[in-house]
């Protein structure tokens, strides 16, 4: 998935993200969320936590109604990607890919495989090669970016880079759940994350005038069904421009290829 041109063209900074991030922190508050809708619509005005009111211009109300009902629209699209553990598995087979799986003290705790990375990986690999350059699959330390006045170091260890840990132009990050739970706190923290990846990556391309794609791959049809509202999250990471490109499970399959091949076209990210 890419983010819509409507909302990207806004820019990160925006403040309608601001808007909608304070609309979301209110979400267990599910009567309070109510009456602020309704005073954001009709009085064109936010109740703040001291109980003082904020005028919103009129524009910006506009812009945040009408990306709630995209939103909307965009997560069917999402959901609609996932797939299933079997099914992912059954890609990585039909690539003669090898999946390792993610072992746990408790036998009894299903054990999750890492059929995502296997396809992301058995992708990278094969377009990489296709365009001579070389790419990192399995990243044990940081991502650095060095320009003429400025270091960036990633926040995390990343999950792939292209050509390399010391200047790369594509990055991405995994978060795929296959456990037969609903979830949990993992999940959000996946969310966080990546936030925290894309906006630092978008701080440094605005000092440097280095370009970084930001890549971001999920899956897990039980888990992320029943965690929407993260996965709305990535959604709007998405439309915000601090992830480049957002692919969601079946997408790794026909999609994940066109894209690096596309970005592997480009003479300023062959090595």
């Amino acid at each position: 998935m890419r983010g819509s041109e409507r909302w990207l063209s806004l820019g990160w900074r925006h403040p309608l993200w601001d808007l909608h991030r304070f609309y979301l922190s209110l979400s267990k508050q599910k009567a309070f969320q109510q009456a602020w809708l309704e005073e954001l619509r009709s009085k064109r005005a936010i109740e703040l936590p001291d109980g003082s009111e904020l005028p919103i211009e009129a524009q910006l109300v506009d812009l945040f109604f009408e990306y709630q009902e995209e939103r909307k629209i965009q997560l069917l699209k999402a959901e609609s990607f996932l797939r299933t553990e079997a099914e992912a598995l059954a890609f990585c087979e039909s690539k003669n890919e090898a999946v390792r799986r993610t072992r746990t003290k408790n036998a009894d705790h299903h054990q999750s495989s890492k059929a995502m990375i296997a396809a992301v990986s058995a992708v990278a690999r094969e377009v990489s090669n296709k365009h001579g350059t070389t790419a990192n699959l399995d990243p044990q330390t940081r991502c650095v970016w060095c320009s003429t006045n400025d270091l960036h170091v990633s926040a995390r260890n990343l999950d792939g880079a292209i050509p390399g840990l010391a200047n790369p132009l594509i990055v991405w990050e995994i978060k795929e759940y296959w456990g037969q739970t609903k979830g949990g706190s993992k999940m959000s923290d996946a969310v966080y994350e990546c936030h925290l990846v894309g906006m630092e990556l978008r701080e440094f391309e605005s000092k440097s005038g280095i370009s970084i794609n930001h890549i971001v791959f999920v899956d897990g049809k039980e888990q992320w069904s029943v965690r929407k509202s993260d996965l709305r999250r990535f959604i709007d990471l998405l439309n915000q421009g601090l992830i480049d490109y957002l692919i969601i499970g079946r997408e790794v399959e026909e999609e994940w290829e066109i894209v690096l091949d596309n970005l592997l076209s480009s003479s300023s990210v062959r090595q």
